[in-house]
């Protein structure tokens, strides 16, 4: 792997984690601006500009990049100054992943189900004003799921 190929972390302004890019992508980033490059000296944090990160020195240990003129240092960490959002990176409702989320488990009765015997139940039911989110569904059998119907836990276990 070369030098370029290496891995940088990127932190958003709020100096959070929110991506690994190669060290070209980060090099690039930092030239347009986009990105400053976070200098570690003395147990301190450091953001620096572009134009101050190529008068850095290099120091043992550091990976550099020779141009005509100057060795570079590689960047491990940059900073996206304008990116405020944290991404999620949450998987998309399906059964295959809800039924991983719930480790196959039924929510009432806790049984271990097979594929087909499961079901989404959703815990606000739809026609209440429940929406199809993870925090509103959960992995139920189907046959329980059915003698439920649209009413609540409690309305369901009065009947």
């Amino acid at each position: 792997m070369t030098v370029l190929e290496q891995q940088v972390l990127v932190l958003n302004r709020q100096w959070q984690a929110i991506n690994v890019i190669t060290v070209q992508s980060a090099l690039s980033m930092m030239a347009a601006d986009a990105a400053t490059g976070m200098n570690f000296e003395e147990g301190n944090f450091v953001p620096v500009r572009w134009t101050d990160w190529l008068a850095l020195d290099t120091r043992d240990g550091d990976d550099c990049l020779g141009t005509p003129s100057r060795k570079v240092r590689v960047p491990r960490v940059i900073i996206a100054v304008k990116f405020n959002k944290v991404p999620l990176n949450r998987p998309r409702l399906t059964m295959r992943y809800l039924r991983e989320r719930d480790g196959g488990r039924c929510a009432y009765t806790e049984r271990l189900l097979k594929p087909e015997e499961c079901s989404m139940e959703h815990v606000v039911p739809r026609s209440k004003g429940g929406t199809t989110e993870w925090k509103n569904v959960v992995l139920a059998d189907k046959r329980i799921n059915n003698l439920r119907g649209n009413r609540s836990l409690k309305e369901a276990d009065s009947r």
